[in-house]
């Protein structure tokens, strides 16, 4: 037999009523779980782990629960594993991290909830590439993607290239050919291309397409 109960807090549960034994399912144990463990992050309640990041001498102290932290990722998971040196330390310092992006990610971790926008997407793609956060990479590279311009294609370009994100870096480069006209009008790193690179555009079937455009608009690079 199973009817609804409700408690003298309002949280709902199932009864169920078998052979002589009772279980009780709570209905909103998930939710009510992570509220709680979110009040207690922004208290500091029982935090056994402070991360120090930054840049140069300015430092910020982020605390936070080894347990939810480690649901991150398997970097975090080996991180306070038994055998790592940080399992004995409260204090673990990340470089080349910006703070607030660790920070939301960390608030990630425990509220399964993340705003991406133009000001703070770069940074988090970093640092969850460097965490290995599957899910927030993939976000972002898509939020990125949604952003591509012949202005700032190359930029874009550049800057997955330079992160080792691969499916970011060819999206880009493709669309850096398909609207290789408007990206030598409208954007001034064109002239930066390496030879390499310009070399790769020449060879591309797309770069064909486009060569009944006038001869003029490629000189610059030269």
């Amino acid at each position: 037999m199973t009817f609804a109960v409700s408690s003298n807090d309002y949280h709902s549960a199932l009864t169920t009523v078998m052979s002589g034994e009772q279980q009780v399912t709570s209905l909103d144990h998930a939710a009510r779980t992570v509220s709680k463990i979110s009040s207690y992050l922004r208290q500091g309640f029982l935090c056994d782990v402070v991360f120090i990041c930054g840049h140069g001498q300015v430092k910020q102290r982020i605390s936070a629960h080894r347990l939810v932290v480690a649901t991150l990722s398997d970097y975090f998971r080996a991180m306070f594993e038994s055998n790592m040196l940080e399992t004995k330390q409260r204090e673990i310092m990340i470089n080349d991290i910006d703070p607030d992006a660790l920070e939301k990610l960390i608030l990630y971790a425990y509220e399964g909830r993340l705003e991406l926008h133009q000001d703070n997407v770069t940074n988090i793609l970093v640092a969850a590439h460097m965490f290995n956060i599957t899910e927030i990479i993939d976000a972002c590279c898509k939020y990125i993607e949604k952003q591509l311009h012949p202005s700032n294609c190359l930029g874009i370009y550049k800057f997955a290239l330079q992160h080792d994100l691969h499916d970011l870096t060819q999206t880009a480069w493709n669309y850096v050919l398909e609207h290789f006209t408007n990206v030598i009008q409208n954007n001034h790193e064109f002239l930066e291309l390496s030879f390499d690179e310009m070399k790769q555009i020449l060879a591309s079937g797309e770069f064909h397409h486009k060569i009944k455009r006038p001869l003029r608009l490629y000189l610059p690079w030269l």
